[in-house]
């Protein structure tokens, strides 16, 4: 491969690592979309170094995330970044739905660009198995990451062929709207669930303080 070749690709690399820790805070579809976009428009860029490139980027994310929480344990919780992404109520019932569900939990979080970081901080902190931690972030790694790489390539590749920039600027602009709009009508649904838990917490805590502590009479 050619120097440019190695270029592109690292650059594909970076912008999933580090968007998958959240530096910057940017869903990693876009990063994925960016690969799809130099692999359909750069002959230099050849899919079978894009796709694994993008892989290995977001797989490496997750890992120092996974490594952050299990290093840190609980501790991880009490740092204010963390805080940020994680309040209290969301990380107790991250963390009900991850014994339950386990892997599964792993593999669906992965469609869910607000639980993301904080799923794998806590699968850290819970020392889930790393083994199944891997197996999990590899399915998507392959096969979620491939469909999204591929079906843009060849969206790409379409929208080239036919009219050139100013379609391609348009398709752009509407896939950020789509992504944008779907990640804000996930983070309304992540709140909606959590008015529901405290809904249903507040009262058993009322409930409780009245037993251990009954009116006077």
């Amino acid at each position: 491969m050619s120097p440019e070749t190695f270029y592109w690709i690292g650059s594909v690399f970076l912008w999933l690592f580090f968007t998958g820790i959240g530096l910057p805070p940017v869903p990693e579809e876009a990063g994925i979309l960016y690969a799809a976009g130099l692999s359909s428009l750069h002959p230099e860029v050849p899919w079978w170094a894009a796709w694994p490139a993008t892989s290995a980027g977001i797989m490496c994310a997750d890992i120092v995330l996974y490594g952050t929480g299990r290093l840190l344990g609980k501790r991880v919780f009490q740092y204010r970044w963390v805080n940020r992404i994680l309040s209290p109520e969301r990380r107790e019932r991250l963390e009900t739905r991850f014994h339950k569900h386990g892997m599964k939990f792993l593999i669906m979080a992965r469609l869910l660009p607000p639980l993301r970081t904080g799923v794998f901080l806590i699968a850290g902190s819970m020392r889930y198995p790393f083994s199944y931690f891997l197996l999990a972030d590899a399915i998507y790694g392959l096969a979620g990451v491939g469909v999204i790489f591929f079906g843009g390539t060849a969206l790409l590749a379409l929208i080239h062929q036919m009219g050139g920039w100013f379609l391609l600027v348009v398709a752009a602009a509407v896939v950020g709207y789509v992504l944008i709009r779907y990640y804000r009508y996930l983070k309304k649904l992540e709140l909606k669930s959590t008015q529901k838990v405290l809904e249903t917490v507040v009262p058993e805590k009322v409930v409780e303080k009245s037993e251990h502590f009954p009116a006077a009479r």
